[in-house]
């Protein structure tokens, strides 16, 4: 039960209309709730992934579904790792918003690749890769 309300989002990802989108928008006060340091995005962003690819295996076993369109974890935690180099700010949150969303709906070269990992690697790795990449572009933006 757990795993299926952190994987979920708060049960925001059963939301009708673009899930993913509005699960992004869980990330957004998850980037104020830290002090911007890089080390410490990186730090929360790893743990972060353990507890994600955890609640993901659970929601892949539970709708036997390679990529639960209802887990939403992984999008919050992409879109944080896109500020691994960059302050949050009202200007940086809503491009970084954007670019996200972008990288991971057409999941450009190598994001794709990281969907075959196995079961919750597979549904967290991809948006992880994405907010990296989302991260450099931001830093060529505004760094």
């Amino acid at each position: 039960m757990w795993q299926e309300l952190i994987a979920t989002g708060f049960y925001i990802g059963r939301f009708r209309y673009a899930p993913g989108t509005v699960g992004t928008l869980l990330g957004v006060p998850l980037v104020y709730l830290l002090v911007y340091k890089w080390w410490l995005t990186l730090l929360f962003g790893l743990l972060l992934y353990a507890v994600a690819v955890w609640s993901a295996n659970y929601m892949v076993e539970l709708t036997r579904d390679k990529d639960p369109e209802e887990v939403v974890i992984d999008e919050v935690l992409g879109y944080f790792f896109s500020f691994l180099l960059i302050e949050p700010t009202l200007k940086t949150i809503a491009v970084a918003f954007i670019t996200f969303r972008m990288l991971d709906i057409v999941k450009p070269f190598p994001i794709k690749l990281f969907e075959r990992l196995p079961k919750g690697h597979g549904v967290v790795a991809d948006d992880v890769v994405a907010g990296i990449m989302n991260a450099v572009i931001l830093y060529f933006l505004f760094g």
